[in-house]
């Protein structure tokens, strides 16, 4: 993998050929190199399998030129990239690129700067990632191997037992374990001509497994996301979680459209309030007029309950990172505090616009941004690109890092299904989205695995995988709140960067339809 002692050489050396551009006000060069490894696991008891599909790996690596300047009476806004060079006459490619693809932002005031920079930057330590990037692509594969071999394993050990129990043949359970272990090793360096000059690294291992006993249409899951190497984290556990999920699900049964009062599980919570609640306090959403929280600042909007936070320093956070895409120092942004909107992710592009634009800032806000520069802070500029890892060609977005989604009054999970009391246990969703734009808070969502009645304040019989669709409006949910539990876990969506720390949550009066049912 590219050293990010070449990076920074390269963004150092690019940044002083870009300072001789004609007509340069402002200026980045960015550089990025990227390795993901893959152990896809395909495991089958009663078709012929390898087990574990042979290990992948990609990287990628590149440099980037963003530019303002001047031509003519105008001011341009350009970036350009150049993949898999990390050379002077690749930087000079990117400076042509940007030059030509150059159009005219009036809103842009330029770069972040180091003067908007706080005075103490955070010192954020990522045990494991140096020795991480010590190891060769033949260790990182025999890892992924090793990890891929733990994960069947401890899916066989439940289900051994479950067909010893049942006097059934193995090959007859019709059990099928798929799913993928990833490493994601990720650096990048920046130097701007507004003085700003740094970089970061990190290395995380990812896990998305999923169980299923075909015949008895069952279906389990698990997941898991660390800071590698951290300890703790098990491969032999997902499996075993993941097949056990399943066998639970056996003798699913259908439940009929209505209202519920609903628990949802971790990673229900996650497509719920990391996919479709989030963007709803992103700055860039609140600007364009998308949110449903537009002019809202300060207002309550959810249930006094709930309190949801992004936090990149937080210690072995799979999400964790030193600084943003931009050079900014991350750290912990209040998002709703009891309820309230009390702050927005944003990066330095959008909240210097909003700061610009003073009466555009106080009807979208509701509020003059510059009374509230503290809830529009630039701590999640990134530049990531769907797979993993932060991508010199990927403009600067908005985006969360370790998102937590917490309360000051959570309890524990059995006092939560004491409070719901009767109704269902949602333990994943699929195709979770908006269905009337993300202004009207209406979504949608599938039902498919590890889903339960509650009877009496415990979880009851499987609920059948794809029979029930969820189709509310997640701004009235948050305020329908009953209860938030403390068992927070670290969560992953496909091909997400953002890491969400989900609990179950308990929420009343949420609106099923039973699928291939009377509606």
């Amino acid at each position: 993998m590219i050293s990010l002692k070449i990076l920074k050489q390269i963004t150092k050396d690019g940044l002083e050929l870009l300072k001789k551009e004609e007509g340069l006000i402002e200026g980045v060069v960015y550089a990025s190199a990227n390795e993901r490894t893959i152990g896809r696991i395909v495991y089958m008891t009663h078709l012929p399998c390898s087990g574990l599909a042979e290990p992948k790996s990609d990287e990628d690596f590149g440099v980037s030129v963003e530019m303002w300047f001047k031509k003519g009476k105008k001011r341009l806004l350009g970036m350009g990239h150049e993949a898999n060079d990390l050379t002077l006459e690749g930087v000079k490619r990117a400076i042509a690129k940007a030059r030509r693809d150059a159009v005219e932002d009036r809103d842009f005031s330029g770069f972040l700067k180091k003067s908007e920079l706080p005075k103490k930057n955070n010192k954020n330590i990522k045990e494991g990632a140096k020795s991480s990037f010590k190891m060769t692509q033949k260790e990182n594969s025999e890892l992924i191997v090793k990890l891929g071999w733990e994960t069947i394993e401890g899916a066989c050990e439940p289900l051994k037992k479950y067909a010893k129990k049942k006097g059934i043949d193995l090959k007859k359970l019709a059990f099928i374990l798929n799913g993928d272990n990833f490493i994601v090793k990720e650096r990048m360096a920046l130097s701007t001509t507004n003085g700003i000059e740094d970089s970061d690294e990190i290395s995380i291992v990812l896990s998305f497994i999923t169980a299923m006993l075909e015949k008895d249409k069952a279906k389990g899951s698990s997941w898991g996301a660390q800071l590698f190497p951290e300890v703790g984290f098990s491969a032999y556990d997902f499996g075993k979680r993941a097949s056990l999920s399943a066998i639970n699900g056996v003798g699913g049964k259908r439940v009929k459209s209505g209202k519920k009062r609903v628990v949802f599980g971790h990673q229900a919570v996650t497509e719920l309030f990391g996919s479709l609640y989030a963007p709803h306090v992103n700055l860039g959403m609140i600007d364009l007029g998308a949110s449903m929280f537009a002019g809202k600042y300060g207002q309550k909007v959810a249930s006094e309950k709930l309190t949801i936070y992004d936090d990149a320093t937080m210690v072995g956070g799979a999400g964790s990172k030193r600084i943003t895409c931009e050079g900014y120092p991350t750290g912990k942004t209040m998002l709703i505090d009891k309820g309230r909107l009390v702050g927005y992710l944003s990066d330095s592009r959008t909240r210097n616009k909003m700061l610009g634009r003073r009466e555009h800032g106080k009807v979208v806000l509701g509020v003059d941004p510059h009374e509230v520069k503290q809830a529009i802070v630039s701590r999640n500029g990134f530049r990531f690109a769907r797979g993993g890892g932060r991508v010199a060609g990927a403009s600067v977005g908005i985006h969360a890092t370790n998102l937590v989604i917490d309360s000051e009054k959570a309890v524990n999970y059995e006092e939560l299904l004491k409070e719901v009391g009767d109704g269902i246990f949602i333990g994943r969703l699929w195709y979770t989205y908006p269905v009337g734009g993300y202004t009207s808070g209406i979504i949608t969502g599938t039902a498919i695995a590890d889903c339960y009645e509650i009877k009496n304040g415990k979880l009851g019989d499987p609920i059948l995988p794809n029979t029930l669709r969820l189709e509310d409006n997640i701004g009235e949910m948050a305020k329908n709140i009953i209860g938030i539990a403390n068992n927070q876990m670290p969560t992953i969506l496909w091909a997400s960067d953002e890491i969400t720390h989900a609990p179950w949550i308990g929420i009343d009066e949420v609106n099923f339809y039973e699928i291939n049912g009377k509606i």
